[in-house]
């Protein structure tokens, strides 16, 4: 009711959860933010979701894990509460139309602010989401396919689920972990991976027209990877230009396949 929850998404690759480590310690990371006690280790989650993977016929897929502050009288303290409720939410993964990577997609900048940290750290994978719906609605409206929030400064920080990155010749620049972001999984991924590629990147802020002046724009999230971006608020970029871009969504599929790979002998549980 009030909000007072956390979770985690993922995907699986050929039967084998991506990131999942990564994932369930942000997961942890959340619970301890909020003095939640999931009450067992990361390795026993990570057991569980996979034993009851192993009920689903299906080799790629979707997993949430929600875990609310638990059942009790009505009320703001947690002392009326014993344990967290857990739901593990598993269905066929479906893929985003494929044109969004061929052709590009539309997003939207509103000047509607991010939730500053000192009042709910968006590194807190919370189950108090009103900030991004209110966010995504007013993009739906306009036909964006993500909508990216502010800060007081009216630097760009986020997307409702995603991460920004724009390309300015060899450079990636990409909002701070000092602004209000939760620091992706993705997000850090495709950094490690553009400094192997010989590319420089710049954890710095930026605003609408610096955006709209860039050479490139992607987005990043677990389950959408890389995802080129060809309109920012009617500004359109051609996507045959986007080298750097392409190059990144081919190095992260190898680096997604190699994950997967050398994950095959490690989950017993699988």
């Amino acid at each position: 009711m009030f909000g007072d929850a956390i979770y985690e998404v993922t995907r699986s690759y050929e039967r084998i959860f991506f990131q999942i480590e990564a994932h369930i310690d942000r997961l942890f990371k959340s619970a301890a933010s909020i003095e939640m006690d999931l009450g067992r280790t990361q390795g026993q989650m990570i057991e569980q979701i996979y034993n009851i993977y192993k009920n689903v016929n299906c080799d790629d897929v979707y997993m949430r894990n929600q875990i609310s502050r638990g059942e009790g009288p009505i009320g703001k303290s947690r002392g009326l509460v014993k344990r967290p409720n857990e739901i593990i939410i598993i269905y066929p993964f479906v893929q985003i139309d494929k044109k969004y990577y061929e052709q590009g997609a539309k997003i939207f900048v509103t000047d509607r602010l991010r939730n500053a940290k000192r009042a709910l750290d968006p590194n807190i994978k919370s189950g108090n989401y009103l900030n991004n719906v209110l966010a995504y609605s007013e993009g739906e409206k306009v036909g964006a396919f993500e909508t990216f929030m502010i800060n007081m400064e009216g630097n760009i920080t986020e997307g409702t689920t995603s991460n920004i990155f724009i390309v300015k010749e060899s450079t990636l620049i990409t909002p701070p972990r000092s602004y209000d972001i939760l620091v992706g999984i993705t997000r850090g991924i495709v950094i490690e991976i553009a400094k192997n590629l010989g590319y420089s990147v710049r954890e710095e802020g930026f605003d609408l027209k610096t955006l709209q002046q860039a050479d490139e724009v992607f987005l990043t999230s677990s389950t959408r990877e890389i995802v080129p971006v060809t309109d920012v608020n009617g500004k359109t970029f051609q996507i045959a230009k986007f080298e750097k871009t392409k190059r990144l969504i081919d190095e992260y599929k190898k680096y997604v396949d190699t994950y997967v790979e050398e994950a095959r002998g490690k989950h017993p549980w699988k």
